[in-house]
């Protein structure tokens, strides 16, 4: 069973391309949106309230990719003759040129100006960073990759660029090019677009398995520390098939992003791998060809292969209720971090570590008022505690515990990440599958290769944690 996540928020549909739309970048304003459409390389500045064009220009034919800078005044482009430009949005005019020694499969524009792509050239893929009116050059060169894909993402302040390839993960200094750090990933596995978390070195992207002729297949969402590879979730959400390019937007709080999937516009926690809610989409997932979210997190801007531009208003309400929870200490005793949370009955609940510690406490859902250290009785345990919380992280219904739980067979259960309260939610442990509390069907395949627990296993799991707490189940 899986709750219906489907989000009946209001949407726009903005009317004026004919051609797949490239790209939709916002302004500052959040209220003004600049569409890029590639058949006939025009771009447009749109009015979101009043769902009309209020500036359109043409640029050269050819048109590959485009980014607003975020001054919002200009635009960069590459074309399919080479060429990089920049043009000035009001009047289309073109300030600035300079050849491309690769085409560009990712382009990014940073806060003061400079202008990076990355493509594939004779000699491998490459980096390179422009800064309009002088010649563009190379940061980085001659990675090898299979298949020539490649994203870019730069920090908030500009100062780093990070560098997504096939088994590759660099990270440069954006101003120096010196190379800072680099992640190298498994031959089996291809390393799509991403995004970095300000607690960096945490990254939310795609990875994707490799079959025998090195085709990229069966991509998930993982988020991943790059300096170690330790992964802290992962969610097979995005079920394209070989060839389908792999969209993401990340919100700017970047407490989530959205990601193309088979059911619309998914909306994901970068904390937890949760999906936060669906946005319905009237094509086909394949015929998605763009994602944006707007500077006030209020916006999803969804743009087609048909020439479609959807603005999905999410009426500016927390997506991820954030919950403070001071009155919980988030270590054992032993300084092991808190994993588990979980309730027997009002008043008893077991602490839950990630080196296997086990604590009874006494208290609420937002306080411990005291903690014992708890010794553990029978066997071996049904199912290991991280990964137990791992599953939890990312496939338990979202409720607020300050609330009265619904049915007395019901406990309650948090899960932690540091020492953030990622999610928290009810689980019936005795009660119907209906009552379960949690995704309980997951892909069988996903089941089987990648080791998702089915629902039983996820019940046993819990069962064997809070039997050893004394007492019975009330």
């Amino acid at each position: 069973m899986k709750q219906d996540r489907h989000l009946r928020r209001p949407s726009t549909k903005l009317e004026g391309h004919s051609t797949p739309i490239l790209a939709a970048d916002w302004l500052a304003d959040s209220r003004r949106l600049v569409s890029a459409a590639a058949g006939d390389s025009t771009v447009r500045v749109w009015d979101i309230a009043a769902a009309r064009t209020m500036a359109a220009i043409t640029l050269a034919e050819g048109l590959d990719k485009v980014r607003l800078f975020p001054t919002g005044n200009l635009l960069a482009a590459t074309f399919e003759d080479r060429v990089a430009r920049v043009y000035a949005l009001d009047s289309g005019r073109v300030l600035e040129r300079a050849p491309l020694a690769a085409r560009p499969k990712a382009l990014v524009v940073s806060p003061d100006g400079v202008v990076y792509w990355a493509g594939h050239a004779a000699n491998g893929d490459g980096v390179w960073s422009w800064t309009p009116g002088s010649t563009p050059k190379p940061l980085l060169k001659g990675l090898h990759t299979f298949e020539p894909t490649c994203g870019l993402s730069l920090s908030d302040d500009g100062t780093k660029l990070w560098c997504f390839f096939e088994w590759d993960l660099v990270v440069l200094d954006a101003r120096t090019g010196q190379e800072l750090s680099r992640f190298k990933g498994a031959r089996d596995e291809a390393i799509g677009p991403g995004f970095v978390l300000p607690t960096a070195p945490r990254v939310v992207g795609v990875k994707s398995r490799l079959n025998r002729d090195d085709d990229a297949v069966r991509p998930r969402l993982y988020r991943w520390d790059h300096e170690t590879g330790g992964t802290g979730w992962s969610s097979e959400l995005l079920a394209y098939g070989h060839g389908q390019e792999t969209l993401l937007a990340m919100a700017r709080s970047t407490r989530w992003l959205a990601a193309g999937g088979p059911e619309g516009v998914t909306l994901v926690s970068s904390r937890s791998g949760r999906v936060l809610g669906v946005l319905p989409c009237e094509v086909s997932p394949w015929d998605v060809s763009c994602l944006s979210v707007s500077p006030d997190d209020r916006f999803v801007a969804v743009g087609t292969s048909k020439g479609d531009l959807v603005v999905h208003d999410l009426g500016g309400e927390e997506l991820e209720r954030e919950v403070s929870v001071p009155g919980i200490p988030k270590r054992s005793r032993g300084g092991s971090p808190l994993l588990l949370r979980l309730r027997k009955r009002p008043g008893l609940w077991l602490r839950v570590h990630a080196n296997g510690d086990l604590e009874q406490a006494e208290g609420d859902a937002r306080a411990d008022s005291v903690v014992m250290p708890l010794v553990a009785q029978g066997g071996t345990a049904a199912v290991g505690a991280c990964f137990l919380a791992s599953e939890l992280r990312r496939r338990l219904w979202s409720c607020d515990l300050s609330r009265p739980l619904s049915s007395k067979r019901a406990h309650a259960v948090q899960v932690f990440d540091g020492t953030d309260l990622v999610v928290e939610g009810v689980i019936g442990i005795e009660g119907s599958e209906n009552e379960l509390g949690f995704d309980s069907a997951p892909d069988s395949v996903g089941e089987r290769v990648e080791g998702e627990l089915s629902a039983r296993r996820i019940l046993e799991g819990l069962e064997d944690l809070l039997s050893s707490l004394p007492g019975g189940w009330d």
